[in-house]
């Protein structure tokens, strides 16, 4: 187990920093960016589905409804256990595969059985563009 946790760390931050420059865009403000994740993040924790997937931008919206969210969410909390707290947060600056600027957050957040990484990815209209759970 610890092993996979490595190699999983290991491949963050290879993809947070291993690819270019990290640096925010400009259009993007730190804080602002912190909080949007924490806010999606907390939509996620508390059960509110659909207030997460008004913040995604189009594609995602089409590709991931609420009830599957929900399905995938309720899967996962059954082996997190309960919310503890939040570790770590980092934000850090991307391209998309269009070249277009993004911005990228990492959220650690504490359960009573393990801990989960949240990747959300916003475009520069602070929609959410991606979302990963590990």
């Amino acid at each position: 187990m610890k092993i996979k946790g490595f190699l999983a760390a290991a491949v963050l931050v290879f993809v947070l920093f291993g690819c270019g420059n990290t640096k925010l865009a400009d259009v993007f403000d730190e804080d602002t960016v912190k909080e949007s994740a924490r806010e999606a993040v907390g939509f996620l924790i508390e059960g509110e589905y659909d207030k997460a997937v008004e913040m995604m931008d189009s594609v995602m919206k089409e590709a991931l409804t609420s009830e599957t969210l929900g399905a995938n969410m309720e899967a996962m909390n059954a082996q997190t256990g309960a919310f503890q707290e939040y570790k770590s947060i980092a934000a850090v600056g991307q391209k998309d595969a269009q070249g277009k600027d993004m911005a990228v957050v990492v959220i650690v957040a504490a359960f009573e059985k393990r801990n989960v990484t949240y990747t959300i990815s916003f475009n520069t209209e602070m929609e959410l563009a991606g979302l990963w759970m590990k």
